[in-house]
């Protein structure tokens, strides 16, 4: 038996296709069997005040099409189209970062994608750093 196989705490949070759900007193874990449930773990769910980058709208519309606060016909054109831009910049990094997102969520795999996210995330934010500790043109003074 396949599926996504869930490893919850204690009293975690979790959502299934706009419900929320939550575990008992004890850790416990789920296996998902079906592919076209929608997951999100509440604790990998991101707060919209977090959301200012480029790939952290991608990962919070894709989180929305989960909760079902966004219907996925209407968000995912936009969603392809951002990843396609985004493409210019990870390219020189890894040249499959984001044909891998697209695929999964061509796919439908948006719990896949999210992880995926993540990682992708991980690699903005250290390009942003870099980013902001280059030196910024100075104005020359001018001699008389």
């Amino acid at each position: 038996m396949s599926g996504l196989v869930l490893k919850l705490a204690a009293g975690e949070r979790f959502v299934v296709n706009g419900a929320t759900l939550e575990n008992g007193d004890k850790p416990s874990t789920v296996r998902v069997v079906d592919d076209n449930a929608r997951i999100l773990r509440c604790r990998d769910a991101m707060k919209p005040q977090e959301v200012d980058t480029p790939t952290k709208r991608v990962y919070y519309a894709i989180q929305l099409i989960i909760t079902g606060d966004l219907n996925e016909a209407d968000v995912l054109p936009a969603i392809l189209e951002e990843c396609a831009r985004l493409d210019d910049v990870f390219e020189t990094i890894d040249r499959k970062l984001l044909s891998v997102l697209r695929s999964m969520l061509d796919r439908g795999n948006f719990y896949s994608a999210l992880c995926h996210l993540r990682n992708i995330i991980a690699i903005e934010a250290e390009l942003l750093k870099v980013a902001s500790l280059k030196p910024q043109p100075t104005e020359q003074a001018q001699v008389a």
